[in-house]
């Protein structure tokens, strides 16, 4: 693949912490494009409860590693990629390790503390993040530590505040599936972005209301 400026693009470690809603979304979407690898990050079993909403998985899957059952689907697309699963949630003992390997994390986890880990990590080691988050009908997608401008920029400077006991997880089935596929939609187009070497604007929050995207930009230097 090559850019616009007729320079070579290297493939992208794509690392996917999150196997859920967002993540079974977003997968679809992103598994043909010029990824090195693929690897995918979760510690949740399929549960009953995830089939109507998740649609990678089925009842035969349910008790199995979301991980597992999300691999298998990836390995099973007309494509020659390679795919890891990692069976284990990401924590302040793994993050570094992970994290390290790749070239660009998709944040699709629905706890405001691991992101924030997500989000310290990838700047200490200077991986590209792209982070999708729900609530109700809304839906928050943040590109942080992309090579550029604004590249220091952190959840901490955009969102400042002690965080709440509320922010440690989302019921999905309370979310719209609409904020989830716009979701993973706006997900998906900073992603390609990334994989075609295209500017990406540091910080930037869009916003989804229920029907209309909006962006506010992070404020200049």
């Amino acid at each position: 693949m090559m850019r616009a400026d007729g320079e070579a693009v290297v493939p992208l470690r794509l690392l996917v912490v999150g196997t859920g809603a967002i993540g079974n979304a977003l997968l679809p979407r992103i598994v043909r494009w010029n990824w090195e690898r693929i690897t995918l990050m979760d510690g949740d079993r399929v549960e009953d409860k995830n089939l109507e909403r998740q649609e990678l998985f089925a009842p035969v899957d349910i008790g199995k590693p979301k991980v597992e059952v999300v691999a298998a689907w990836l390995r099973n697309a007309p494509i020659n990629l390679r795919i890891t699963a990692t069976d284990a949630f990401i924590d302040a003992g793994n993050a570094e390790r992970i994290i390290a390997m790749h070239d660009v994390v998709a944040d699709c986890t629905d706890d405001a503390h691991v992101k924030g880990l997500i989000d310290r990590t990838c700047k200490d080691y200077g991986v590209a993040l792209v982070s999708g988050s729900v609530h109700g009908k809304q839906a928050q997608v943040i590109a942080l530590h992309v090579e550029g401008e604004g590249e220091a920029t952190t959840r901490a400077d955009l969102f400042q505040g002690k965080l709440g006991s509320e922010q440690d997880g989302c019921d999905m089935r309370g979310v719209p599936l609409v904020t989830i596929e716009e979701t993973a939609r706006r997900m998906a187009q900073l992603l390609r972005a990334l994989v075609q070497g295209e500017p990406v604007r540091n910080g930037r929050i869009d916003l989804f209301d229920g029907k209309q995207w909006t962006a506010i930009d992070p404020p200049m230097p």
